[in-house]
């Protein structure tokens, strides 16, 4: 009896978790440079690496496939072509994205919508003029007609080093990320959330089926149950 209960929560619990990744995903569909959850049992057979923290704790993986490039005309919205993540300073150290929704702040630093500053390779702040300067597609920045710094990309070996914050950010777990040397920008350009709307939503329509399913084997052992306390009560 104790096998069948162990059974049947365990069942709610994993879809439970696989219906609030699949939300997650949804909600997160139209955010620039957000990277999918997959949930522990969706990784099997597919290339996404298991976050240390996060996958051991409750079963949630990060697919860093890349998302479309989508164009935007901004100057301040930067994509990067192939792998690697632009770099932003935090408060508590340096963080890591793939989300190039950038803006110029009032003192010309190109910072991240909470105000953080994209990092340099040389390892300073990003900072151009108020117009009359670009990004080449290897990262230099032209002011005015003249290379001030190079937007810094970094890469890990093994995405598993990277760990999802609350903010959608990545930090660097063990490793420090290395420079990647032939990086590709776009100006004016932003990646879309590699989100499968659809995949998800199927998602969350069999987990609900598969989750009913568990709430019938909960139900039926309580009828067993309630069963043999009333034949005791009868004896």
């Amino acid at each position: 009896m104790d096998d069948l209960m162990i059974m049947a929560t365990g069942l709610m619990s994993k879809e439970t978790r696989r219906i609030d990744v699949a939300a997650q995903n949804i909600a997160n569909a139209a955010t620039p440079g957000y990277k999918r959850e997959l949930a522990f049992d969706q990784v099997m057979g597919k290339l996404a690496q298991i976050d240390p923290v996060a996958g051991s704790a409750t079963g949630v993986a990060t697919d860093f496939t890349p998302g479309k490039l989508q164009h935007t005309g901004n100057p301040t919205d930067l994509a990067i072509q192939g792998a690697g993540f632009f770099e932003v300073a935090t408060p508590t150290g340096s963080a890591y994205t793939r989300a190039g929704a950038f803006h110029r702040d009032a003192q010309g630093y190109l910072v991240t919508t909470q105000g953080w500053r994209l990092q340099s390779a040389d390892g300073g702040d990003v900072r151009v003029s108020e117009n009359d300067w670009q990004v080449e597609s290897d990262g230099s920045v032209i002011d005015h007609g003249v290379s001030t710094m190079k937007v810094r990309v970094v890469d890990v070996d093994d995405d598993k080093h990277l760990v999802r914050g609350s903010d959608g950010f990545f930090t660097s777990a063990d490793v420090t990320p290395a420079d990647v040397d032939d990086a590709r920008l776009s100006q004016g350009f932003l990646e879309a959330s590699n989100t499968v709307v659809g995949s998800d939503m199927v998602q969350i329509m069999e987990a609900m089926r598969r989750m009913e399913s568990g709430q019938k084997i909960v139900h039926a052992y309580d009828d067993m149950i309630g069963g043999v306390l009333q034949r005791l009560g009868d004896m």
